[in-house]
């Protein structure tokens, strides 16, 4: 009886990680992913940018303002993919991905147009 628990348990845990980590993503959910790439070097720009511009002082504000224009444009990018989404799952991920982006807007006072 014990046996066939760990049987059961370890396929369980293999066919969560073949869902999550080894099955190919679609054509829609690469395009969001390429997008919360960008979104995501866009951030660690904008990161190291304020670091450095509160260290330096003003002038390095040019720096912020352009991780800044980045983090806009794949805001855009990723509503403009929104539109177009057919599949449930690319559309769950693109959500998710747009709520992470309304959270760091209302964190750093950013304004959401």
């Amino acid at each position: 009886m014990r046996a066939l628990a760990i049987i059961l348990i370890l396929g369980a845990i293999g066919y969560f990680g073949y869902n999550h980590f080894l099955k190919p993503l679609t054509g829609e959910e690469q395009e969001v992913e390429a997008i919360e790439q960008r979104f995501d070097a866009a951030l660690q720009e904008y990161l190291q940018a304020v670091r450095k511009a509160g260290g330096l002082g003003m002038d390095t504000i040019g720096d912020v303002d352009d991780a800044i224009r980045k983090i806009r444009s794949t805001k855009t990018a990723l509503l403009n993919l929104k539109r177009r989404l057919k599949e449930p799952a690319a559309i769950e991920k693109a959500n998710n991905l747009e709520s992470e982006m309304r959270t760091f807007y209302a964190k750093n006072d950013l304004i959401w147009f």
